[in-house]
């Protein structure tokens, strides 16, 4: 493993993409402010803005650090180098990856933070919880979608599948017996349902990623 040119690429694609981290954050904070309004109306817009934030980070990653390197012919550069395609696939992802748990990390903590507040419904720690590491599966769905396809259009559908399908598990999560009987307590409780989701949204995140090494290993052609 070509431990510093992977490192190398990484730096790069931080270089690149430093101004979207730096304004997602502020962006991400000022939707969670929203949330102490204290009106239900005000959770749910706040909800919104944080989807929109967290995968328009992700979609603006998987665009710039893979669709725009071969549509801007730079990734004929890439792959002259002293470099395989394992370690190429590595460093986009480790970049993307890296990149992305910056914002997403500070946004969590901070709407988690945000619902441990005296007054707060505690309740809907668990799911805030769930849908947080939602949003790294689709995600990582958009990574695999742009390093697998290359396309714009590929990577499109991988966006619109992922702002779809959040929505729509969101909506399923909820209603859950063994979440929704407790969202709106003042207590948190970890229901075997909610762990049991929880544990199946970590596990998609090293199969996505795995099955994006499997397919780049079936490639006989990165030009």
């Amino acid at each position: 493993m070509n431990y510093a040119m992977v490192r190398r690429l990484i730096l790069k694609d931080w270089y690149l993409n430093r101004w979207l981290i730096l304004g997602s954050v502020p962006a991400g904070l000022a939707a969670l402010a929203i949330i102490l309004i204290g009106k239900f109306v005000a959770l749910l817009l706040s909800i919104i803005l944080l989807c929109m934030v967290i995968i328009g980070v992700g979609a603006q990653l998987a665009t710039v650090t893979t669709v725009n390197e071969r549509k801007e012919q730079t990734l004929a550069f890439m792959m002259s180098l002293p470099l395989s395609w394992r370690e190429y696939t590595a460093a986009k992802i480790l970049a993307n990856l890296i990149i992305f748990l910056i914002p997403w990390l500070i946004i969590s903590a901070g709407a988690l933070g945000v619902l441990w507040l005296p007054g707060a419904t505690h309740g809907l720690i668990p799911f805030t919880a769930i849908m947080a590491v939602e949003m790294l599966v689709t995600t990582c769905l958009i990574i695999a979608a742009g390093l697998i396809t290359e396309s714009q259009a590929g990577t499109t559908v991988a966006i619109l599948c992922s702002s779809l399908g959040i929505n729509i598990l969101g909506f399923v999560f909820a209603h859950l017996r063994g979440i929704s009987a407790y969202m709106w307590g003042q207590q948190v409780h970890w229901s075997p349902t909610a762990l049991i989701v929880l544990l199946a949204e970590f596990a998609m995140v090293p199969l996505l990623l795995g099955l994006t090494f499997f397919i780049q290993s079936r490639k006989t052609d990165f030009l």
